[in-house]
Formats: structure tokens, C-alpha cells, sequence
């Protein structure tokens, strides 16, 4: 599921955050991310491991490819590896598992009466522009 939010979807401030509602609670499905695109260089993806719900960027760092959410979910491990190379990121800290060098941005997401709210992250400057 791909999802676009605009100035129409509603937000509210939480612990200093402010948070978007994306979606209901039943559009997030078990080993299937959604993604969450703000703009093409701005995107979030969330998955649904067990009972909780995590929110990394969709942007692997390995190929600048937004395609985490379409990645292989470890539900053991709560990671999810890139389906592009295989590159693996704790959905809980965003930190590549097996290199210091490497990590995703994690944001914050909760569910509540049924509705998915995720921070909304902040604009960024893409370094790797020519």
C-alpha cells in the first residue's frame, strides 16, 4: 500500500512531535511494509512485527533505492533486509546489522482508535545530488 499525505491529513503534537495520521491500523500489514511518501526523496516506511508497529525511511542508504518497504521482514530479529542487495536494518534502532557504517532514519509511530499516526519527518537536503 502506497500512501501520499498532503495538508489535508490530519496531525497532532505529541511529546514536542508532530505526527501524521497515514492510515487505519488495518491497512498496515503483517510481513508487508506500507509506504509512506512525502516526497520522492522523503519517504517512510512502516511495518507491523508482532504486536508493534516500527517506522524507518523507505531510502536504503546502499543505492539511494526506495524500497525498504518492499523488503523481507525477520520478525525474530525485527529487521528488514533491502530487497535491491540484501543490506539488513534493525526496524528498532535503523542500524545496519552487520556494519558501524551504515544506519536509516527511525521515526516514531503509534496507533490509536484505530488510526496509524507517524512523525512527520522534517524536510531534508539530499547530499547525493550532482
Amino acid at each position: 500500500m502506497d500512501i501520499f499525505p498532503n495538508d489535508d491529513f490530519p496531525t497532532r503534537l505529541r511529546d514536542g512531535k508532530t505526527f501524521v495520521h497515514v492510515c487505519q491500523s488495518d491497512d498496515v500489514l503483517r510481513r508487508k511494509g506500507t509506504r509512506v511518501e512525502f516526497d520522492p526523496e522523503l519517504q517512510i516506511a512502516i511495518f507491523r512485527v508482532a504486536d508493534s508497529l516500527h517506522a524507518v525511511s523507505n531510502i536504503c542508504p546502499h543505492n539511494h533505492a526506495p524500497m525498504l518497504h518492499e523488503g523481507e521482514i525477520n520478525a525474530a530479529d525485527c529487521t528488514i533486509a533491502c530487497p535491491m542487495h540484501g543490506w539488513t536494518y534493525s526496524l528498532q534502532t535503523g542500524k545496519h546489522t552487520s556494519s558501524s557504517h551504515s544506519h536509516v532514519v527511525v521515526y516514531d509511530v503509534f496507533e490509536e482508535d484505530g488510526a496509524v499516526w507517524c512523525e512527520k519527518p522534517e524536510p531534508i537536503e539530499v547530499a547525493w545530488k550532482w
